[in-house]
């Protein structure tokens, strides 16, 4: 089955899935897929993306759509744990295997909140919800390890996420400590001639205490209304850049930046921007 056919016929099947970078980021191909929250991909539109990026991955988006979510288990003990903790759900709902663990699928009744992490002992799982997305087969892990279906039904429908995570409590989010500089680079390494501040200027002398500075978003077009409030972000230290708006939960460095705003891929911008080893 082609990347295309597998697109289609998730869509088919009511979930709204998006072309991702096969690399290690698996950052979405799309400039922004905000519209995708609230509607499919059309099968034009995959069409398209699919003749355009033959070697994408296809992500579904998890939390919006019909309230598809997605417990991500990310090693198979945690895996095992919850299968079994005598829920008697696994292999009774879409199940996939990817390089390490397991994504295993549900369609909620309630509103499943964003995406967050619940544990037990030393287990723990993300729920993939609003603002996520996962990767889905015949996608290709950045390894080269493929996706793969181990249970072929549809997602199941439960009332409520809580009803197939007893015993498992939600972890809570503490303070990200201020950034720390990144080492420069060291030799052989190659250090961009642009910095991310060059190509997006914050609009405020301090960051947060994440080190992120607020910034007018350079992708308007992507945006439903005018950026009047910042809704981006750079990291000085990190040199990276996001949009809350635009990509919630992503960042990218100063060549993807680069490469958007002047239209080219990647590998151009870093053919342009490559500086000299420090």
């Amino acid at each position: 089955m082609t990347k295309l056919d597998a697109a289609l016929r998730y869509i088919d099947h009511g979930l709204a899935v998006i072309p991702l970078w096969p690399d290690r980021r698996k950052n979405p191909k799309l400039t922004s897929y905000t519209e995708y929250l609230e509607r499919l991909p059309t099968r034009e539109e995959w069409t398209r993306w699919a003749a355009r990026w033959p070697n994408c991955n296809i992500g579904a988006i998890t939390g919006y759509w019909l309230n598809y979510v997605c417990l991500d288990f990310d090693d198979l003990e945690s895996y095992k744990l919850w299968a079994d903790g005598g829920h008697h759900l696994a292999g009774q709902t879409w199940t996939v295997r990817t390089s390490r663990g397991y994504h295993v699928w549900f369609q909620v009744g309630d509103d499943p909140g964003q995406s967050r992490s619940y544990i037990k002992g030393q287990a723990e799982v993300l729920l993939r919800a609003r603002g996520g997305y996962c990767i889905v087969p015949p996608s290709i892990h950045w390894t080269g390890v493929r996706y793969s279906t181990t249970h072929r039904c549809p997602p199941l429908k439960i009332d409520s996420i809580l009803d197939v995570l007893e015993g498992w409590t939600e972890k809570k989010q503490t303070k990200t400590k201020a950034a720390t500089p990144r080492p420069k680079p060291g030799p052989g390494r190659i250090s961009p001639m642009i910095r991310i501040e060059e190509l997006v200027p914050p609009v405020r002398d301090t960051p947060n205490g994440r080190g992120a500075y607020l910034a007018q978003c350079p992708f308007q077009n992507n945006h439903k209304q005018k950026d009047t409030h910042p809704s981006a972000w750079i990291n000085i230290q990190q040199q990276r850049f996001g949009c809350n708006a635009c990509w919630p939960g992503q960042w990218f460095d100063v060549y993807n930046v680069y490469a958007m705003l002047n239209g080219i891929t990647n590998a151009e911008a870093y053919r342009r921007l490559k500086g000299r080893p420090d």
